[in-house]
């Protein structure tokens, strides 16, 4: 009696095995890699050329590490470096604008 239960059972599972392969929906194959973008430039260019210190009547490139660290109260910006000069202002000797 055991064999024919197991016997029974296995022929169950396999049918049903076979019913849910049938009723599945085909795999859908992997969508293709999608090409990498252009490189980014590092940074994007600065909206103003030259970033200036009202205090210390320094310009300099927007970029500058001395730049960042000018308090928005004594921040003012210029469309270049002549125009700073023709404002009275001086070049910041790190960054060379």
């Amino acid at each position: 009696m055991n064999r024919t239960l197991l016997a029974l059972l296995l022929t169950v599972s396999v049918a049903s095995m076979a019913q849910e392969s049938k009723t599945k929906p085909a795999a859908k194959p992997a969508p293709a890699a999608k090409p990498a973008p252009a490189a980014a430039p590092a940074k994007a260019a600065p909206a103003t050329a030259i970033v200036a210190n009202k205090d210390s009547k320094t310009y300099h490139r927007a970029d500058c590490k001395t730049a960042a660290k000018i308090k928005d109260a004594n921040k003012t910006t210029f469309a270049s470096a002549a125009d700073a000069e023709k404002a009275g202002f001086k070049a910041c000797k790190i960054c060379k604008p």
